[in-house]
């Protein structure tokens, strides 16, 4: 027993690590449990619909019709779902035996695929409404002997993939922790990592700095939140535009705090999660794409060397100051006003910026300039 239980813990370190995975754990459990039905199984708690499944102890057919039909109808599901995380249970505990015995689920499902009437499980994971459950099922005629032995086993390995998860996650942005700490952390500009919902994953030093100083983003919780009411609007449809699209487009908007001249221009891209292999707690944890954020504040304004742009697209001087002036946050309208000069002659200009440039749209000439001026910095 003390061999399997080493062998079981270094399983689940080494997947933490990205060494093993869950399959070598349940084969762990397999061989400590012979004859019993091993279940890694996620599940949605409001949706009741599997999000990720592993077994040891059932043919593919039986999978392919738990993950399809009859996890929605898993008698046991709610009463997991009032259980603490790590809380060891047992099947009576949540179901009297009697009452199970009678649903679709163990009629139709479990019993045909063998004896697998008593069961011992913990909840290992619970994200929101996700929870990810592990679960040994054997013959209720054996129930004696191997009840407190499975609620031993469960709890010892609970404790440690508790750790482990947490290790695991500190991996999941591109190239680890590592990448984020030696590389974004020391960027000048402030970076933030958001998920869909704008809450914040990561934020270095400086992006940190911008929210307490009273920049244009609050500093009341972990979400990314603009001052301004319209200005968040648009943060969030940047964003939501970021993960929605199937290329990894980088895009850019102009933000402002209401009645203050101070612009800053938030740079959105998809944040790439590299080719790390993916295990079963992934799906609980998963919190959908991550968009890099990158904040650049325009009290020093955005720097475009009327040179390099002439090197890089042969920009004419004018023609250059109209590129810098966009970069900058100024409209046509602005810049008409300012140079005495008709719209319709900035117009023509912009034409040639873009044809110059490649671009089709004045977002798409900005955010090919504003990634240029970072550079510069």
């Amino acid at each position: 027993m003390d061999f399997a239980q080493n062998s079981l813990t270094s399983c689940i370190y080494d997947m933490a690590l990205g060494k093993s995975s869950w399959d070598r754990i349940l084969d762990v459990l397999s061989m400590v449990f012979p004859g019993c039905l091993v279940t890694a199984s996620g599940d949605d708690l409001v949706t009741r619909s599997n999000i990720v499944f592993s077994q040891r102890g059932l043919a593919p057919a039986a999978v392919a019709a738990y993950v399809g039909t009859y996890a929605a109808l898993n008698p046991w599901l709610d009463g997991q779902g009032g259980l603490a995380p790590l809380q060891i249970y047992h099947d009576d505990q949540l179901v009297p035996r009697s009452e199970a015995r009678q649903t679709p689920f163990y009629r139709r499902w479990l019993q045909p695929h063998g004896d697998f009437a008593a069961a011992t499980g913990v909840v290992v994971l619970r994200e929101g409404t996700r929870q990810l459950v592990l679960e040994i099922r054997y013959p209720e005629a054996k129930e004696l002997q191997l009840r407190d032995k499975a609620a031993s086993v469960l709890r010892e390995a609970s404790s440690h993939l508790e750790r482990a998860i947490e290790l695991s996650s500190r991996f999941r942005i591109k190239g680890g922790r590592s990448y984020i700490e030696n590389v974004v952390a020391e960027l000048p500009f402030a970076v933030f990592f958001v998920d869909q919902d704008m809450r914040i994953h990561y934020a270095n030093e400086h992006a940190e700095t911008l929210r307490r100083r009273g920049g244009p983003f609050t500093n009341f919780d972990g979400t990314l939140r603009a001052t301004d009411e319209q200005t968040d609007g648009l943060l969030r449809q940047l964003v939501a535009k970021t993960v929605a699209s199937a290329r990894t487009p980088t895009s850019v908007l102009q933000i402002s705090k209401q009645n203050e001249a101070e612009r800053y221009i938030a740079i959105a891209r998809q944040a790439s999660r590299g080719d790390q292999s993916v295990q079963l707690h992934d799906a609980i944890l998963d919190p959908g794409p991550l968009t890099v954020l990158v904040v650049h504040g325009s009290v020093e304004a955005a720097s475009l060397p009327a040179d390099l742009l002439w090197r890089a697209f042969s920009l004419t001087e004018s023609e250059a100051r109209l590129a810098e002036a966009l970069v900058n946050g100024s409209t046509l309208a602005d810049l008409a006003k300012a140079r005495e000069v008709s719209k319709q002659t900035l117009r023509n200009q912009l034409v040639g910026v873009m044809r110059k440039t490649g671009t089709r749209r004045q977002s798409e000439l900005v955010s090919l300039l504003t990634r240029l001026s970072l550079t510069c910095m």
